[in-house]
Protein backbone atom coordinates (compact mmCIF):
# COMPACT_ATOMS: atom_id res chain seq x y z
CA UNK A 1 0.00 0.00 0.00
CA UNK A 2 1.36 3.41 -0.94
CA UNK A 3 1.79 5.94 1.81
CA UNK A 4 0.65 9.55 1.73
CA UNK A 5 3.75 10.78 3.60
CA UNK A 6 6.31 12.09 1.10
CA UNK A 7 9.26 10.35 2.82
CA UNK A 8 7.40 7.03 3.06
CA UNK A 9 6.32 7.28 -0.57
CA UNK A 10 9.92 8.01 -1.63
CA UNK A 11 11.16 4.95 0.31
CA UNK A 12 8.47 2.80 -1.29
CA UNK A 13 9.40 4.03 -4.78
CA UNK A 14 13.12 3.35 -4.18
CA UNK A 15 12.28 -0.24 -3.26
CA UNK A 16 9.91 -0.63 -6.20
CA UNK A 17 12.44 0.76 -8.68
CA UNK A 18 15.22 -1.41 -7.24
CA UNK A 19 13.05 -4.51 -7.73
CA UNK A 20 12.09 -3.43 -11.24
CA UNK A 21 15.76 -2.86 -12.19
CA UNK A 22 16.47 -6.47 -11.19
CA UNK A 23 13.42 -8.20 -12.64
CA UNK A 24 12.61 -6.04 -15.68
CA UNK A 25 15.69 -4.00 -16.58
CA UNK A 26 14.46 -2.92 -20.03
CA UNK A 27 11.21 -1.59 -18.55
CA UNK A 28 13.16 0.25 -15.85
CA UNK A 29 15.40 1.86 -18.49
CA UNK A 30 12.34 2.97 -20.47
CA UNK A 31 10.62 4.38 -17.39
CA UNK A 32 13.68 6.46 -16.46
CA UNK A 33 13.96 7.70 -20.06
CA UNK A 34 10.28 8.65 -20.11
CA UNK A 35 10.70 10.62 -16.86
CA UNK A 36 13.79 12.42 -18.21
CA UNK A 37 12.00 13.22 -21.47
CA UNK A 38 9.02 14.66 -19.64
CA UNK A 39 11.23 16.68 -17.28
CA UNK A 40 13.45 18.04 -20.09
CA UNK A 41 10.76 18.47 -22.76
CA UNK A 42 12.39 15.91 -25.07
CA UNK A 43 10.33 13.90 -27.61
CA UNK A 44 9.59 10.33 -26.45
CA UNK A 45 7.86 7.57 -28.41
CA UNK A 46 9.65 4.35 -27.41
CA UNK A 47 8.13 0.94 -26.80
CA UNK A 48 9.75 -2.09 -25.18
CA UNK A 49 10.54 -3.66 -28.56
CA UNK A 50 12.50 -0.55 -29.58
CA UNK A 51 15.40 -1.33 -27.26
CA UNK A 52 17.76 -4.28 -27.02
CA UNK A 53 19.65 -4.94 -23.79
CA UNK A 54 23.06 -6.41 -24.75
CA UNK A 55 25.25 -8.36 -22.32
CA UNK A 56 28.22 -6.04 -22.98
CA UNK A 57 28.50 -2.34 -23.67
CA UNK A 58 28.86 -1.95 -27.46
CA UNK A 59 31.14 1.06 -26.86
CA UNK A 60 33.59 0.08 -24.11
CA UNK A 61 33.03 -3.67 -23.90
CA UNK A 62 32.20 -3.68 -20.19
CA UNK A 63 29.81 -6.45 -19.13
CA UNK A 64 26.56 -4.66 -18.32
CA UNK A 65 25.56 -5.09 -14.67
CA UNK A 66 21.80 -5.14 -14.27
CA UNK A 67 19.79 -4.74 -11.08
CA UNK A 68 22.43 -3.30 -8.79
CA UNK A 69 23.33 0.20 -7.68
CA UNK A 70 24.24 2.56 -10.49
CA UNK A 71 27.82 2.09 -11.67
CA UNK A 72 30.00 2.63 -14.74
CA UNK A 73 28.74 -0.74 -16.02
CA UNK A 74 25.02 -0.03 -15.52
CA UNK A 75 22.93 -0.05 -18.70
CA UNK A 76 22.10 3.43 -19.96
CA UNK A 77 19.93 4.55 -22.86
CA UNK A 78 21.92 6.67 -25.31
CA UNK A 79 20.20 9.09 -27.66
CA UNK A 80 22.38 8.70 -30.75
CA UNK A 81 21.35 12.16 -31.94
CA UNK A 82 20.40 14.04 -28.75
CA UNK A 83 18.29 16.55 -30.72
CA UNK A 84 15.92 13.79 -31.94
CA UNK A 85 15.00 12.61 -28.45
CA UNK A 86 13.91 9.13 -27.44
CA UNK A 87 12.62 7.87 -30.79
CA UNK A 88 12.78 4.37 -32.31
CA UNK A 89 16.05 4.00 -34.21
CA UNK A 90 17.69 6.84 -32.25
CA UNK A 91 18.54 4.93 -29.07
CA UNK A 92 20.99 2.24 -28.07
CA UNK A 93 21.71 0.67 -24.68
CA UNK A 94 25.33 1.32 -23.71
CA UNK A 95 27.10 1.46 -20.34
CA UNK A 96 26.66 4.45 -18.07
CA UNK A 97 30.36 5.35 -18.30
CA UNK A 98 30.26 5.56 -22.11
CA UNK A 99 27.05 7.60 -22.02
CA UNK A 100 28.53 10.08 -19.54
CA UNK A 101 31.71 10.41 -21.64
CA UNK A 102 29.60 11.08 -24.75
CA UNK A 103 27.10 13.40 -23.09
CA UNK A 104 25.74 15.86 -25.66
CA UNK A 105 29.16 16.32 -27.26
CA UNK A 106 29.69 16.38 -31.01
CA UNK A 107 31.95 13.86 -32.72
CA UNK A 108 34.57 16.59 -33.17
CA UNK A 109 34.58 17.37 -29.45
CA UNK A 110 34.94 13.69 -28.52
CA UNK A 111 37.76 13.26 -31.06
CA UNK A 112 39.58 16.25 -29.53
CA UNK A 113 39.19 14.74 -26.05
CA UNK A 114 40.55 11.42 -27.34
CA UNK A 115 43.75 13.24 -28.31
CA UNK A 116 44.05 16.06 -25.79
CA UNK A 117 41.74 15.14 -22.89
CA UNK A 118 42.85 13.60 -19.61
CA UNK A 119 45.38 10.85 -20.43
CA UNK A 120 43.53 8.27 -18.34
CA UNK A 121 40.38 8.75 -20.45
CA UNK A 122 41.78 9.15 -23.96
CA UNK A 123 41.25 5.51 -24.97
CA UNK A 124 37.68 5.60 -23.65
CA UNK A 125 37.01 8.81 -25.60
CA UNK A 126 38.50 7.15 -28.70
CA UNK A 127 36.07 4.23 -28.24
CA UNK A 128 33.17 6.68 -27.88
CA UNK A 129 34.28 8.49 -31.06
CA UNK A 130 34.41 5.18 -32.96
CA UNK A 131 30.90 4.38 -31.68
CA UNK A 132 29.62 7.78 -32.85
CA UNK A 133 31.18 7.24 -36.29
CA UNK A 134 29.55 3.77 -36.56
CA UNK A 135 26.16 5.20 -35.61
CA UNK A 136 26.51 8.03 -38.16
CA UNK A 137 27.29 5.41 -40.83
CA UNK A 138 24.23 3.39 -39.83
CA UNK A 139 21.99 6.48 -40.08
CA UNK A 140 23.32 7.13 -43.59
CA UNK A 141 22.72 3.52 -44.68
CA UNK A 142 19.18 3.56 -43.23
CA UNK A 143 18.42 6.77 -45.15
CA UNK A 144 19.56 5.12 -48.39
CA UNK A 145 17.47 2.05 -47.58
CA UNK A 146 14.40 4.24 -47.04
CA UNK A 147 14.80 5.86 -50.47
CA UNK A 148 14.73 2.56 -52.35
CA UNK A 149 11.52 0.60 -51.80
CA UNK A 150 11.97 -2.87 -53.27
CA UNK A 151 11.85 -6.44 -51.97
CA UNK A 152 15.57 -6.98 -52.65
CA UNK A 153 16.81 -3.62 -51.37
CA UNK A 154 20.55 -4.12 -50.72
CA UNK A 155 20.71 -1.04 -48.46
CA UNK A 156 18.03 -2.54 -46.20
CA UNK A 157 20.04 -5.76 -45.94
CA UNK A 158 23.19 -3.81 -45.08
CA UNK A 159 21.31 -1.66 -42.53
CA UNK A 160 19.90 -4.75 -40.80
CA UNK A 161 23.35 -6.39 -40.73
CA UNK A 162 25.01 -3.26 -39.29
CA UNK A 163 22.27 -2.86 -36.69
CA UNK A 164 22.93 -6.40 -35.43
CA UNK A 165 26.72 -5.99 -35.48
CA UNK A 166 26.71 -2.64 -33.69
CA UNK A 167 24.93 -4.21 -30.70
CA UNK A 168 27.91 -6.50 -30.14
CA UNK A 169 31.33 -5.97 -28.64
CA UNK A 170 34.06 -5.98 -29.63
CA UNK A 171 33.67 -4.36 -32.99
CA UNK A 172 36.54 -5.74 -35.00
CA UNK A 173 38.50 -3.20 -36.99
CA UNK A 174 40.97 -3.63 -39.83
CA UNK A 175 43.01 -0.62 -38.71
Amino acid sequence: MRATCQKCNAAYMRGYLSTMRKTRPAKAILERAKQRARRQGIPYSLRRQDIVLPTRCPVLGLPLIVGEARSDASPSLDRIDPAKGYQPGNVRVICDQANRLKGNRSLGEVLRLSQAGPRCRRSAYAAVAAYMEREALLVEVKQKAAREISPNNPWAVVAEFLERKFREFPIKSNK
